[in-house]
């Protein structure tokens, strides 16, 4: 577990204006693996292909941990065998991810950038979300998510259901006239706050 960094019962994890190329992990998180620990953060970097070859979370796999977020950053071709091609987090605090572009990552089954389930909260702001994949998800997989908002945010050229929510409603910050369904399936290319036109 953890290609770059494993943390377990430890402090906070920072990634700071670096370049991060073809890290992996047998089994979880490509770049990070936390467990009871701290919080994640990747700011101000570049990404590219980073795997976890076996289970989940390409960049990071957090279970029981703090907060975890990218910031800032160019994240592209990333993946996981199964879910979290990027984030996979299980039973943590607040995930961000804000200020990058996220490109050409994948998930054979859940999430092709975030698998979240049982995590405090989901923050997405001033993101590009482009040709991503998965079986369920191929950007967003979210179960028992507690709080999730998206604004300016754009989704373009992923594949089946963009967006997939179980128990996980999410607020979405489109303009006067605009709105988008809280939960379910979310299909196609769709961008905040433009949104959805309400009906007349």
């Amino acid at each position: 577990n953890g290609g770059v960094v494993y943390a377990r019962d430890s402090g906070a994890v920072s990634i700071l204006g670096s370049t991060v190329t073809s890290c992996s992990a047998s089994a979880n998180g490509g770049v990070v693996y936390a467990r009871d620990s701290g919080a994640v953060s990747i700011s101000s970097s570049n990404v590219t292909s980073c795997s976890a070859r076996d289970v989940s979370g390409g960049v990071v796999s957090a279970y029981n941990s703090g907060a975890v977020s990218i910031a800032g950053s160019d994240v592209m071709g990333c993946s996981a065998r199964n879910s979290g091609g990027v984030v996979y987090t299980r039973d943590t605090g607040a995930i961000s991810i804000t200020g990058s572009t996220v490109s050409s990552c994948s998930a054979s089954s859940d999430g092709g950038v975030v698998y979240a389930y049982n995590s405090e909260s989901l923050s997405i702001a001033g993101v590009d979300f482009i040709s991503n994949r998965a079986a369920s998800g191929s950007v967003l997989n979210l179960a028992s998510v507690v709080q999730t908002s998206i604004s300016v945010a754009s989704f373009t050229g992923n594949n089946g259901a963009t967006i997939q929510t179980q128990i996980s409603p999410i607020d979405w910050d489109c303009r006067l006239g605009r709105w988008m369904p809280t939960e379910g399936a979310f299909k196609g290319d769709f961008s905040v706050p433009e949104c959805y036109l309400c009906p007349a």
